[in-house]
């Protein structure tokens, strides 16, 4: 942990130590379906408790063979975070750039302020453009120990959803993004990483400014089926209440309205 967190060092990890987890704000259903990706929090720290608290749920999840391959970079305001933001932001910024311009979010209902087009325009350009001013970022990683294979997530991002989860338990909120792949290089030499490691995504984290869930996504019927492709489970039914939303962004042949 960095500088910027009051009672650091030998004392905090005693207290630490003794101390059991806090308590868990929503239920493990509940969260599941309202955690959503957070892109704006306040400007104050993530505490070393709640960031431990986090990192011990990270560190929970399953892995192949229970190797537990996956490691984490825990970054808030040292010298080496300062870096790793700017290096990040500036991926991000190009990033959503180019997709802001490929995916058109400003034509059709883009051009119109309340649509959910444009809330969402809105959301990652001030996402992108505060990336330096995030209060943490974590950095997941994979120690691969044999040649890479098209499963070998299955042992590091099932981590990252239980990070996400506890943060949202915790009053915190995340987002799980693909920025570092632009720079791995530069984190890379900035970090010393081995050959070995891969730096498998970032999350950013902090107090959410606006609120949590539930999320909008395909109705179950559409996503779950029962003995056949394409056959839908007759008990795949959603709950009252649920909102949906379809897989987007659009491909170029399908225009966005």
């Amino acid at each position: 942990m960095t500088a910027g967190h009051p009672g650091q060092g030998p004392d905090l990890a005693a207290d630490l130590a003794g101390a059991p987890l806090p308590a868990d704000s929503v239920g493990l259903l509940a969260g599941i379906v309202s955690t959503r990706a957070i892109r704006r929090y306040h400007d104050e720290p993530v505490p070393p408790a709640a960031l431990r608290a986090m990192l011990f749920a990270a560190t929970r999840a399953p892995s192949g063979s229970n190797r537990q391959p996956f490691r984490f970079l825990v970054l808030t305001d040292g010298e080496k975070a300062r870096e790793a933001k700017r290096l990040i932001g500036e991926a991000a910024r190009r990033i959503w750039s180019r997709k802001r311009e490929h995916d058109r979010y400003d034509t059709g209902s883009g051009t119109e302020g309340n649509s959910p087009k444009a809330r969402t325009a809105r959301t990652m350009q001030e996402y992108v453009d505060n990336f330096e001013r995030v209060p943490a970022l974590v950095l997941p990683c994979l120690v691969r120990y044999r040649e890479p294979t098209p499963s070998e997530g299955a042992s590091v991002y099932p981590a990252v959803q239980n990070l996400l989860l506890a943060a949202r338990a915790l009053g915190y909120g995340g987002a799980f993004t693909g920025f570092n792949f632009m720079v791995d290089a530069e984190l890379r030499a900035l970090f010393g990483l081995p050959a070995e490691v891969f730096l498998a995504g970032t999350v950013t984290l902090g107090r959410p400014r606006g609120k949590q869930g539930p999320v909008r996504r395909r109705p179950i019927a559409e996503l779950v089926y029962e003995e056949d492709w394409q056959r839908p489970a007759p008990w795949a039914v959603d709950p009252p209440g649920t909102r949906f939303t379809s897989a987007g962004p659009p491909t170029p042949a399908q225009p966005m309205s």
